[in-house]
């Protein structure tokens, strides 16, 4: 029978003439295993049973309470928005400003602080008997309670029903309906606070145009009395139209005089007493009408003489008051009108879900828990092991 021979492969040379490479080693089928199983339990394993162990035997009960509301207007008229009613999207307005504003509030430290200091948040998140995960450090700064307090409160908005939820959790069932109560307390005085400062700052302006109409209204009629005062007149209008009736009244005697003259002087003589009376009348009329034209001509005289000067002062002032006047006037309609709609526009918390003592514990989720963290363990698990063989191939 015929020797068979197996020829061994010549080893392939890569490098420079003459050198021989070495291939790599082959890894033991064996070692493969074993690393895969130690990976195994290392990265899956072990956290699914340190899981198992805390949310069956270890992690602490969390009873929730929670809250409904929206914030309404006392505005329930108004016009309907066009896009609103088209599309079905709510009106943006400030309601919706309001709740993003109250759902912030919830979460910060200005509410947690608040809380802390009237039912002793701390002292309840840091009790012996609660694990070491769920637990609040008793050295921890307010940061960190702050960071710890949002993990022990959900909020949601609904944008298009206007509906704010809020969930508080607490480790036994009264204080988790405390907090929850102290918490809706404090969201409904915010939207008073937020409501009372929009109705003082729209009335306040309005309030502010009043006084300054109402001053300007003062000083001019101020001014007035001391033009009255200096000029010597109540009215220099009613003077200077009883001046005209009166120099009108002087001219018509005037022209009557002058017409009896005229008959008189061709039936006696220039000596005639009836004729010296009646040109005696005449000069008189003459005189008292230069003088009042020259009391209402302004011409060289002193002021409390000069007659159209004083008229058109006081027409100055007169228009001035007057325009004053409505001034003033409209900024009390407009501040009536500031008040009415601020009243109108003011806005309260409509709660309609009140907290209540939670008869059974809410959280820990154990079981979904429990399966996120097994999936999670074996994903990370059979990546880091598809990562280890594409590294490894990629070696050979």
């Amino acid at each position: 029978m015929a020797e068979i021979k197996v020829l061994k492969p010549v080893p392939v040379s890569d490098g420079p003439l003459g050198v021989v490479q070495a291939g790599p080693k082959a890894v033991p089928r064996g070692r493969r295993r074993w690393g895969l199983m130690l990976s195994f339990l290392a990265l899956f394993v072990l956290p699914v049973a340190l899981a198992g162990s805390y949310f069956g035997f270890i992690a602490t009960d969390r009873y929730a309470a929670s809250a409904s509301f929206v914030i309404r207007s006392l505005d329930g008229g108004g016009t309907p928005d066009l896009m609103a009613s088209v599309t079905g999207f709510p009106a943006s307005g400030a309601n919706n400003s309001d709740s993003y504003v109250v759902r912030n509030y919830l979460e910060s430290p200005d509410l947690l602080r608040e809380i802390d200091e009237e039912l002793n948040l701390r002292g309840h998140y840091s009790q012996d008997h609660i694990d070491l995960i769920a637990r609040l450090g008793v050295e921890s700064s307010f940061e960190d309670m702050v960071d710890y307090w949002q993990w022990r409160i959900s909020t949601s908005f609904d944008s298009t029903t206007g509906i704010v939820s809020f969930e508080v959790q607490a480790f036994d069932p009264g204080t988790a309906v405390r907090v929850a109560r102290s918490a809706l307390a404090a969201a409904d005085r915010l939207v008073n606070e937020l409501s009372e400062t929009a109705r003082r700052d729209s009335v306040q302006f309005a309030a502010d145009e009043v006084a300054r109409a109402e001053e300007r209204l003062r000083a001019v009629s101020l001014q007035l009395v001391a033009f009255r005062t200096e000029s010597g007149t109540v009215d220099p209008m009613a003077n200077a139209q009883l001046d005209a009736e009166l120099l009108s009244s002087l001219e018509t005697k005037l022209v009557k005089v002058q017409s009896q003259i005229d008959e008189v002087a061709g039936s006696v003589g220039e000596n005639s007493p009836i004729l010296k009376q009646l040109n005696r009348q005449a000069r008189a009329y003459r005189q008292q009408i230069a003088e009042r034209r020259n009391l209402i001509g302004a011409a060289g005289q002193a002021a409390n003489a000069k007659t159209a000067e004083t008229l058109a002062g006081y027409e100055a002032l007169q228009i001035e008051k007057q325009f004053a006047e409505q001034t003033y006037a409209s900024a009390m309609t407009s501040l009536e009108a500031a008040r009415l709609d601020a009243d109108r526009q003011q806005r309260y918390l409509g709660v309609f879900t009140r907290p209540f003592a939670p008869s059974e514990p809410a959280y820990p989720l154990r079981l979904r828990d429990f399966l996120l963290i097994a999936a999670a363990a074996f994903a990370f698990w059979a990546i880091a092991a598809l990562v280890g063989y594409a590294v490894r191939d990629h070696m050979r």
